[in-house]
């Protein structure tokens, strides 16, 4: 999958933990599958979901810097593109 393969090639050439990774996708179906494959991957990940059915405590992760040393991916539809800035 391109966006899996893009997630993992930012990750290996920016040094870890140095800035999130902000994914749009279509729905949650997509969200789920990539959340998977990821957190399967073995990398150093802190994955969040964004999407109306996760809680706002959940939501919120989005915005907390992840510990040193881990790459936040934040997996999110495209609804919230014109609306979410992660500033990490």
């Amino acid at each position: 999958d391109l966006i899996e393969e893009l997630i993992h090639y930012f990750h290996k050439e920016e040094p870890k933990g140095d800035g999130a990774i902000l994914v749009f996708l279509p729905g949650w179906g997509d969200i789920a599958k990539l959340y998977l494959t990821l957190y399967q991957s073995g990398q150093n990940f802190k994955l969040i979901a964004l999407h109306s059915m996760m809680t706002p405590e959940q939501q919120q992760q989005a915005f907390v810097r992840p510990p040193a040393g881990m790459r936040k991916v934040v997996l999110s539809t495209n609804i919230a593109e014109a609306s979410v800035t992660i500033d990490d």
